[in-house]
């Protein structure tokens, strides 16, 4: 049997869970923690199933790449949580990720998800006609973080007058379009075509 097939498996997991956060941060701004459970639940039973079929060494080697995977996909977001730019359900929610991309994957999303949440953001201002507000703001900060040194960092982009917006959306559609990608390259090679 493959190793082909179990990366197709954990690839379908990674995108229903995204569609699922997606929807769920969309819907009630919250991503929950049963989804995130479901799939690290779904990928223990992926690795059982290959600690069956497959040589040991191999195993652990692609075990120790999700760890790897979730510790980066976490700590991505650590700084952003702690200065309350996103929830702890975007840090965990990448977390995941991490865990069922690897590294390189965690990565690729978060800098396609940052691409695609930079441009909803962009959207969202010229919709609501703050884009004037956006720039002043962006200028503020810029210049606050430059007169402390790049130490300080008071602005809290939850305060009022900040437009508030679902982040997991963002990642998920990062997550997704890194899954496809992966997903067409395996199947093209689990297929032989």
């Amino acid at each position: 049997m493959s190793s082909e097939l179990f990366l197709i498996t954990l690839l379908i997991i990674t995108i229903v869970l995204s569609l699922a956060v997606a929807w769920s941060d969309y819907r009630y701004r919250k991503i929950p923690n049963n989804y995130l459970l479901a799939a690290i639940s779904l990928e223990a039973i992926v690795f059982i199933a290959m600690f069956v079929l497959f040589p040991f060494k191999f195993v652990i080697k692609g075990l120790m790449v999700s760890v790897i995977g979730m510790l980066i996909g976490g700590l991505s977001l650590y700084f952003p949580y702690k200065h309350k730019q996103v929830g702890a359900g975007d840090v965990k929610f990448m977390a995941v990720i991490g865990l069922l991309l690897g590294p390189k994957g965690a990565i690729l999303s978060l800098l396609i998800g940052a691409m695609a949440g930079g441009v909803w953001a962009l959207a969202l201002a010229w919709r609501i006609g703050g884009l004037g507000h956006m720039w002043y703001n962006i200028k503020f900060m810029a210049r606050s973080a430059y007169l402390t040194g790049f130490r300080e960092f008071g602005w809290d982009l939850r305060s009022e007058g900040a437009v508030a917006m679902p982040y997991g959306i963002a990642l998920a559609a990062g997550t997704i379009l890194v899954c496809l990608e992966q997903l067409h390259l395996h199947l093209h090679r689990y297929l032989g075509a």
